[in-house]
């Protein structure tokens, strides 16, 4: 004999607990998935979507932050900069080397003289004049004045010194002559230039001497 049983059908809660059971289920799932930068379309995340301070600076892709995107004024000091702003190695635009501008806009004397007058009755190798303490430099030197030869010698020798080579001028007065010396100097030091000439004893150096050192360098 078959016996038949009375199948009941779900009440409501049954229902209801099936259907929280397969809504817990499949909320596990989804929440299991991995969500990737693939998911999400470009320029829908903002700022506020980030927890401040949550995206670390190893995080984010090298090179990818540019100057554009940084707050100037936020910035401090860069620490060598600080030391050009209290210009400790700045240069000061009124010195060089130290020294004051003004140190090197200097004045060079170019022309020195020295005039003597009239010497009558000179003997032989006297010194008719000299122009002292010229700067050490380049120079051209020269030197003009008048002879009388009065004596019985009738040829006479009259000589420049100056460093280096004199310059010698034989000359034969039979009366009055006008004498003219020069010579080229180069000098490290300071020096002097003299004039000297033969003579018997009664010649003599009439008008004034002018010796004259014209600095060229």
């Amino acid at each position: 004999m078959r016996l038949i049983r009375n199948i009941r059908r779900p009440s409501a809660a049954m229902l209801v607990a099936c259907a929280a059971l397969f809504s817990a289920v499949g909320g596990t799932s989804y929440a299991a998935l991995k969500i990737t930068g693939a998911d999400i379309v470009n320029g829908t995340l903002t700022g506020v979507e980030f927890k401040k301070k949550s995206v670390q600076g190893n995080r984010l892709k090298k090179n990818t932050v540019d100057g554009s995107r940084v707050k100037e004024s936020t910035l401090g000091t860069v620490p060598s900069a600080a030391h050009a702003t209290s210009a400790d190695t700045a240069l000061d635009a009124g010195k060089l080397g130290g020294l004051d501008s003004g140190a090197y806009m200097k004045t060079t004397n170019r022309l020195f003289e020295a005039d003597h007058g009239s010497i009558a009755d000179f003997g032989d190798g006297a010194i008719l004049g000299t122009l002292d303490a010229i700067p050490a430099g380049q120079y051209l030197v020269s030197a003009k004045f008048g002879y009388d030869n009065d004596g019985a010698q009738e040829g006479e020798d009259c000589t420049l010194h100056v460093p280096g080579a004199d310059d010698t001028l034989h000359i034969y007065p039979a009366q009055e002559d006008t004498v003219v010396l020069q010579e080229a100097v180069s000098s490290a030091s300071d020096f002097s230039a003299t004039v000297t000439c033969t003579g018997d004893g009664n010649d003599d150096m009439i008008g004034n001497l002018s010796i004259i050192a014209v600095r060229v360098d």
